[in-house]
């Protein structure tokens, strides 16, 4: 019932690169494995999924080449495949929200 966040949608493309990926990792070392992505400066964010890929995060780079180093490095570091899934096509929706009082 409270806004969390506030913040601009920008065209990342303008800004370097960029790619959701997703890691599938064992329950018992989500968290050291989640601990591990969120060191890379790269990464924006991540989260876990219930799902057989369960932890999720988006990396942004100056270049592709850039984010292909960091997911070799990723794989390296944690002995997990990611799963790379860069956009294709760009889809707009409407994610307004009336904040007023009535609303």
């Amino acid at each position: 019932g409270t806004l969390s966040r506030i913040g601009p949608v920008f065209e990342h493309s303008r800004a370097g690169a960029s790619t959701l990926a997703a890691l599938a990792v064992p329950a018992d070392c989500l968290q050291q494995v989640a601990d591990r992505v969120s060191q890379y400066p790269e990464v924006n964010h991540n989260y876990a999924r219930e799902h057989f890929y369960n932890l999720w995060f988006v990396l942004t780079a100056p270049d592709r080449q850039h984010i292909d180093r960091v997911l070799k490095e990723l794989e390296n570091d944690t002995g997990l495949m990611p799963l790379d899934l860069p956009m294709l096509t760009a889809y707009r929706i409407d994610l307004g929200f009336a904040l007023g009082e009535n609303s």
